[in-house]
């Protein structure tokens, strides 16, 4: 194989086709004929040394070495940009992409305004949306693969590496769908009174799920967890349509509007969550930063 059989450019084509899983959307993607991508791919096979696609009348089915090849190319992709993005950093120039980390939870809301509010600061800045938990967020901080995060900040310890900003609070209610959920009272409810009834919760690597059972030690009871969910979005519908209770901040709200009964909890077994954006300390001059932080600022304040 010579240096120049498999290329960056092949790649790239590569894997728009097998997101496109078809030649004439692949080459309006990348603006080229529906030519130039069939050879790309041609070139790419012979370059591997073993066939990738199948052809089937005039479509090209993928084999399972093709797969193999995409999540490869994938990664080769993402760690050369990341080395771009280092090496401009070390030489003072900001990286091309700008990723921001966030809850699931937040981008119903607040994340569509605060990205809006930063794009008429810096209305050329390319983003990238990252979503994950809590402690998978934290991670690619620490790692490098996002720029910042915007998540639940009450319980991150000191770091004298990284800034935290708060932004605002959220009180955790448990949520229960509406039409199984009592008339609305103003006195906070007792999770004691929840004892054996069922629960739908988040695993503890999520900020909700580690508060939730916070809260239900603080009460001094088990909760009957009758499902698991690996997203809030999940839980909630799982909510909304009756599986169980949970334990879940108000802003969860904006997702089933109506649809979902808030009560408070009693004030000794109440947890509210801050959110906030965490960064490194080294980007505290990257003028994106600083924008996007005056922007939460604006949104939320």
């Amino acid at each position: 194989m010579s240096s120049d059989e498999i290329t960056l450019r092949k790649l790239e084509i590569f894997l728009v086709f097998m997101r496109e899983r078809n030649l004439a959307r692949a080459a309006e993607a990348l603006s080229l004929s529906s030519v130039s991508v069939h050879k790309a791919i041609h070139s790419l096979e012979a370059a591997v040394g073993c066939p990738l696609f199948a052809h089937r009348s005039r479509s090209l089915e993928p084999l399972e070495s093709a797969f193999v090849l995409e999540r490869h190319a994938s990664e080769i992709i993402e760690r050369i940009q990341r080395s771009v993005d280092e090496t401009r950093s070390a030489a003072g120039i900001s990286p091309s992409i700008f990723r921001i980390g966030t809850l699931y939870s937040l981008t119903v809301a607040v994340v569509p305004r605060i990205i809006n509010a930063l794009k008429e600061s810096v209305p050329d800045c390319d983003i990238e949306l990252v979503l994950g938990s809590n402690a998978d967020l934290e991670d690619k901080l620490q790692a490098g693969d996002i720029d910042v995060a915007l998540i639940c900040v009450h319980g991150l310890g000191r770091r004298r590496h990284r800034i935290v900003r708060p932004l605002f609070d959220d009180e955790i209610h448990i949520a229960s769908a509406a039409a199984d959920a009592p008339r609305a009272s103003a006195i906070p409810v007792d999770l004691r009174q929840y004892d054996g009834a069922p629960f739908v919760m988040l695993s503890q690597e999520f900020a909700t799920g580690r508060d939730s059972y916070r809260m239900f030690l603080e009460a001094g009871i088990t909760p009957r967890v009758v499902l698991r969910a690996n997203d809030i979005f999940t839980l909630a519908s799982l909510v909304k349509g009756g599986v169980g209770h949970a334990l879940l901040p108000k802003r969860i709200d904006d997702i089933y509007p109506g649809d979902l009964s808030f009560a408070r909890v009693a004030p000794n077994q109440r947890v509210t969550q801050t959110l906030g954006l965490c960064y490194l300390k080294s980007r505290a001059a990257d003028e994106r930063i600083v924008a996007l932080e005056d922007a939460a600022v604006a949104v939320t304040g």
